[in-house]
């Protein structure tokens, strides 16, 4: 057997066992042609969701948050000082009834959670509502 004969016999070799392995790997599942599973989307929002291009990151049309920096919140803070009147005392933060004949007389009877001049003392059930009727 001369040179070229050991030329094709390598040769063929190799084809054999690029075959083979081709084989080997399809059968593992590793092969390049899978295709990929679909987005999940929600039906909640009917706008589409922005995808990336191929580098993965955001494209033009991809909103990107602004994060204020710690200036920016400064100068908001100065500016609104700056400008804003001091705040008034509400007379209404200030609401105190002693007892439920107290809020009635003063027409706020009955008194929700949350409301001015509601307590804990005037709940008797504590469902949230004083001086029900």
């Amino acid at each position: 057997m001369g040179v070229l004969g050991r030329i094709v016999a390598i040769a063929l070799g190799l084809l054999i066992a690029f075959i083979v392995l081709g084989g080997a790997l399809e059968a593992c599942g590793a092969t390049e042609d899978k295709p990929e599973e679909p987005p999940v989307t929600s039906s909640v929002d009917p706008s589409p969701p922005a995808s990336p291009d191929a580098t993965g990151l955001p494209t033009a049309d991809t909103e990107v948050p602004t994060v204020p920096t710690a200036t920016d919140t400064e100068t908001e803070t100065a500016t609104e000082e700056a400008t804003s009147d001091p705040p008034e005392s509400s007379p209404a933060a200030d609401v105190y009834y002693e007892n439920c004949d107290e809020a009635r007389a003063a027409g706020a009877a009955p008194v929700f959670a949350g409301d001015p001049g509601y307590g804990p003392h005037l709940d008797r059930d504590g469902d949230g509502v004083a001086c029900e009727p």
